[in-house]
Formats: structure tokens, C-alpha cells, sequence
């Protein structure tokens, strides 16, 4: 394994465990109302978010070049909007929150 690879898996690794956290706090304060398919965006974009400083942490331990870090990093924030579009589009038919309390 190049020591790319070995960063992404660390800072996706990482991201994983630390999005259920993050994902579980963030529902508690404002639920997420789209069923099952918005949790599951809802979580991979927390998943998403927090997986990128441990990637750029173990690339600058593993020695990785600066355009490499970079652009993985935009990768992780560019995929994390993704999942917040995806997430949107199942939370915006589900009426307004106010309704929900």
C-alpha cells in the first residue's frame, strides 16, 4: 500500500467512528426528519467532515507532498457537500421544522 492510501484509510477510519458521535449530538438537537436514507447522508457528510483533519494529520506523519494532502483534503470537503446535497434533497419534503416541535 502507498503511503496515500494508508492516510485515506486512517482519515476515513477515523471519520467513521467519530461521525456516529457527531451525527448522534447533531440529531439530538435538531432531528433529522427525512427517514432513513437522509440519516444515512446526514452521517457519512458528519463522517465526511471529521475524517479530514486525521487524514491530513497521518499524511504529514507518513510524509506526504503538500498538492497531495491539498487535494485530498478539497476530496473530502467535496465529497462531504455531496452528501449534505443528497441529505437536502431528503430533508426538504419532509415540511418545516417548526412543525416538528
Amino acid at each position: 500500500m502507498t503511503d496515500w492510501v494508508i492516510a485515506v484509510l486512517i482519515g476515513a477510519g477515523v471519520g467513521l467512528l467519530l461521525g456516529i458521535k457527531i451525527a448522534h449530538d447533531s440529531n439530538a438537537r435538531q432531528p433529522v426528519l427525512g427517514g432513513i436514507p437522509a440519516r444515512l447522508f446526514h452521517y457519512l457528510a458528519c463522517a465526511g467532515l471529521s475524517g479530514m483533519l486525521p487524514f491530513i494529520i497521518a499524511g504529514i506523519v507518513v510524509g506526504l507532498s503538500f498538492l497531495a494532502l491539498f487535494g485530498t483534503a478539497i476530496g473530502f470537503l467535496v465529497l462531504t457537500g455531496v452528501f449534505l446535497l443528497a441529505y437536502a434533497g431528503f430533508e426538504s419534503g419532509t415540511g418545516s421544522r417548526s412543525a416538528a416541535h
